[in-house]
């Protein structure tokens, strides 16, 4: 087997089962993330793994609109969407990388680049057999440390309990490397919060599963 064709494996699907919009492919094009012409280490610069359909992307470009905000989304028509609400808005503060964000950190190599990594509601992967799927490990957050400038931010939410306590083992083994900033419990629910009601925090509200974010400070 063949290690190097799987280096990057991540799971779930890249395109819905419904067509995509075919008219914004060219959107798609243009605001495509360019490694060379899009990457200044003097910019505010924010990272958003597996954006969506992109409601946390709008809400950091407008929060940060002297940012760089870089989508990072392997599901194309969730791209798609981000297109069109950019055409929309005429917003100019965001780029799209379509694919999967160990990828895109192997390939951008440039060390202490982003001033905040954002996560939220990350696929829980609930069954037993397929939680070593998840994204969130001490290993990924040894990853990520290399990639934040000097007290960067990680920022991520998830509404599956199960996560919730695998992602304080996470933090507590990375005690070393982030400070958890929000411990007090007013401070974790999402609801309480000013931030972005994505298509997944919703979703949890509705099958009243309380949604909680973890606000992480690089050493």
């Amino acid at each position: 087997m063949d290690p190097e064709k799987f280096k990057y494996k991540l799971f779930g699907r890249f395109k819905a089962r419904k067509k995509s919009y075919l008219h914004l492919k060219d959107e798609l094009e243009k605001n495509k993330f360019n490694f060379n012409a899009h990457i200044n280490l003097g910019n505010y610069n924010i990272l958003d793994v597996g954006s969506g359909s992109g409601e946390n992307a709008i809400y950091l470009s407008i929060t940060n609109p002297k940012s760089l905000v870089i989508t990072c989304e392997l599901f194309e028509d969730g791209n798609i969407n981000l297109c069109n609400e950019i055409k929309k808005k005429d917003i100019q503060n965001i780029k799209l990388y379509q694919g999967n964000v160990l990828e895109f950190l192997d390939i951008i190599k440039k060390l202490q680049i982003f001033n905040e990594i954002w996560i939220l509601f990350p696929d829980p992967w609930s069954k037993e057999r397929h939680k070593k799927r998840r994204l969130i490990s001490s290993q990924f957050l040894q990853l990520i440390h290399f990639f934040l400038k000097k007290d960067g931010k990680l920022l991520i939410a998830t509404d599956s309990q199960s996560y919730i306590q695998s992602i304080l083992t996470v933090i507590y083994q990375s005690r070393d490397l982030f400070v958890w900033q929000n411990q007090r419990f007013e401070e974790w629910v999402y609801a309480n919060l000013d931030l972005p009601k994505t298509k997944f925090f919703q979703k949890a509200q509705k099958s009243n599963r309380k949604s909680i974010f973890f606000q992480l400070k690089r050493i």
